[in-house]
């Protein structure tokens, strides 16, 4: 998970710890601590990086973590209770500088992690929480660093709601690696799941796949009707025309990239927009569908913000029609995308496709984010306060 994701679960959970007295369970996501251990060095750093140094490495290497400070648990009774951080672990968390933290894991592991750390109170009773990363390379100290209790070479993660070392033996080594194949699988599937409504409108034989980090070109073998590759020299020099491609794509500018008179050249990568229209829905008869479905009234200022919380835009306050800037996202064009309306006139809106409802009406219906994506809660709709 991003910093992004688990900011987003953090606020829910402490609003729940506020409100409701509900705590998240420990477990690979969520760990608690009281205080802090201040024995030993007396600088503030050292005094972090003894305490949570394993757990970074730990959460790091699993999908990312969230560790509360200042709660109490009682393992055997599985409860919790939220007492607040005493004066001196207060002063020491007040003090840490997230970009020493960083360049001592660098040093560690020769890469960076991804953390936040930030404070929170409940009534008059202070707290932090520290949000860790999910790393995309498995991160393995380089030496033993006994004051952080951690082992050269040693590869620790999150499994079962405590830390796990994957090298202790081959069956634990294999159960990580097993681990870290499920994520890439469903890392692939995500991405792929999102192209294939559009790959299903174009030819196979008119795909080329390039491969630029083994410099190798895929597409259809007519002479054996098969996919075969062959080897390719690629300019991968930022003007080289695979940085402009892919820069365009980035920019949401694809159709730009084409020859009028032949095939469009972005079907080199794979083609993501369509020629016909597609079937779609304005945002206003979005807005009326998710109002007559959900247990909420929402307005289309409260729908552009919950799409802003999807990450389907990057502007709550985006225009519909004829934005200066396209305001969409990449990678969510199964429910919102840019329709152009007259060619001639360059009339262009944003549009949904009837799949947004679903997603629009689950976040709607869930009153624990309503603050943190509205600033209020939301008024039950007319239909369920009768």
């Amino acid at each position: 998970m991003t910093i992004h994701d688990l900011k987003q679960l953090v606020l829910v959970a402490i609003e729940n710890i506020k409100n409701h007295g509900i705590f998240p369970k420990e477990n690979d996501l969520y760990d608690y601590k009281l205080q802090l251990n201040l024995s030993g060095n007396s600088d503030e750093t050292e005094i972090f990086m003894r305490n949570m140094a394993k757990d970074i490495l730990s959460f790091g290497n699993g999908n990312g973590g969230i560790i509360l400070f200042g709660i109490k648990e009682d393992k055997p009774l599985g409860t919790y209770e939220d007492v607040g951080l005493n004066a001196d672990s207060l002063s020491v968390l007040s003090k840490i500088d997230l970009n020493n933290i960083t360049q001592k894991f660098e040093r560690i592991s020769k890469l960076g992690v991804g953390i936040d750390l930030q404070q929170f109170q409940i009534a008059t009773r202070k707290y932090y929480y520290l949000l860790i990363e999910k790393q995309n390379q498995v991160l393995i100290p380089t030496n033993d660093f006994p004051d952080y209790k951690i082992k050269k070479g040693e590869i620790i993660y999150r499994a079962s709601g405590k830390t796990e070392t994957a090298n202790i033996s081959t069956q634990d080594f294999n159960r990580f690696l097993q681990i870290k194949a499920n994520e890439k699988n469903k890392e692939f599937m995500e991405i792929w799941s999102k192209l294939l409504p559009e790959i299903f409108d174009i030819n196979p034989r008119e795909v080329l796949i390039i491969n630029p980090k083994n410099n190798r070109v895929y597409g259809f073998n007519g002479k054996e009707n098969i996919l075969s590759s062959s080897e390719i020299e690629i300019d991968k020099t930022e003007k080289g025309v695979l940085n402009v491609i892919l820069n365009a794509i980035s920019a949401g500018d694809v159709g730009k990239i084409s020859d009028t008179e032949g095939k469009p050249l972005y079907k080199i990568i794979g083609e993501i927009k369509t020629t016909a229209p597609r079937e779609h829905i304005s945002l206003t008869t979005l807005q009326t569908e998710v109002s007559n479905t959900s247990m909420y009234k929402i307005s289309i200022k409260e729908l552009k913000q919950v799409m802003k919380y999807l990450g389907w835009v990057d502007d709550a306050n985006f225009k519909v029609e004829n934005p200066p800037k396209d305001p969409l996202k990449p990678g969510f064009e199964q429910f919102i995308w840019m329709e152009t309306f007259d060619s001639i006139k360059n009339v262009h809106k944003v549009v949904c496709s009837k799949k947004a409802i679903g997603k629009v009406v689950e976040i709607v219906n869930n009153q624990l984010l309503h603050k943190s994506i509205f600033g209020r809660n939301l008024t039950n709709s007319s239909k369920i306060s009768k």
